[in-house]
């Protein structure tokens, strides 16, 4: 029991450094991959291939984005110029999220690619808490748990086919599983998943929900390290983000929550 108090201490004492580690995995992972060191090298291909409108040389611009996104990942994990690094971080997300929507309707013809927009939504969150600490000292909490709430809510709508793509779900679960129960299984989480995503974002049963959620990803972590190092490093951002969420009761006091629980019968 000591053991873990002491971990639950740690943890909560010491949030903004945890989270700079989170976004370090995230862009160190993600960089890796757009260095070509994951088979996900083709999604982030046909993805800027998508926005390409000045027809600049794909394999040139991600070995740029690569390299940028390891420096991200290195001025995050050291807190240098946060507040300015941060600032820029958050445009970067907010133009990958972009192009991830843009992608998806190319590709699919249709308009409403919420899902992969959805995808990138906790490194935002995430990015906005830190800012905010760097910015004025405050430390809104809720943030965290909204940022994995659209994690799950993106994987949870585009396992079932809404507004998102799920090849690479499906490629996950066919390190152990065959295609056909792989589909299966990647449709029938998508219920789960969406409904955790929604769950959170409300703060309904949010802590032990995202303590379940918690399990699933260790299993997430362990299929992608099996495709690629870089994809279980980017994932294991998630995971970490999940546990630190489960951990610590103030991202699940939000004042909207608090005050639908205040006057509820």
């Amino acid at each position: 029991m000591q053991f873990f108090k002491t971990v639950h201490r740690l943890l909560t004492d010491n949030s903004i450094l945890f989270f700079r580690v989170v976004l370090f995995f995230t862009f160190t992972g993600h960089g890796l991959v757009s260095l070509g060191f994951s088979p996900g090298y083709e999604l982030h291909y046909r993805i800027f291939e998508s926005v390409n409108f000045f027809h600049l040389p794909p394999e040139r611009f991600l070995q740029i984005q690569g390299t940028v996104d390891l420096l991200f990942a290195v001025l995050i994990l050291s807190g240098i110029a946060g507040r300015y690094v941060l600032a820029i971080v958050f445009f970067y997300l907010l133009t990958v999220a972009t192009a991830g929507w843009i992608f998806f309707m190319k590709k699919t013809g249709a308009t409403f690619g919420f899902a992969e927009s959805f995808r990138r939504f906790a490194w935002i969150f995430y990015t906005v808490f830190l800012w905010l600490f760097y910015k004025n000292g405050k430390k809104y909490y809720p943030l965290l748990r909204y940022g994995i709430a659209f994690a799950f809510l993106a994987h949870g709508l585009a396992s079932l086919g809404f507004f998102g793509l799920k090849g690479a779900h499906i490629e996950l679960a066919s390190q152990v599983l065959s295609e056909e129960t792989a589909n299966k299984m990647v449709f029938y989480s998508g219920y789960t998943d969406t409904t955790l995503g929604l769950l959170l974002i409300f703060g309904f049963f949010s802590r032990p929900l995202i303590a379940i959620g918690s399990l699933w990803l260790i299993v997430v972590v362990c299929l992608s390290f099996m495709v690629a190092f870089p994809d279980g490093i980017f994932r294991m951002g998630f995971l970490l983000s999940a546990v630190y969420v489960a951990v610590d009761e103030r991202c699940h006091q939000d004042f909207v929550l608090t005050k639908i629980k205040s006057i509820a019968p």
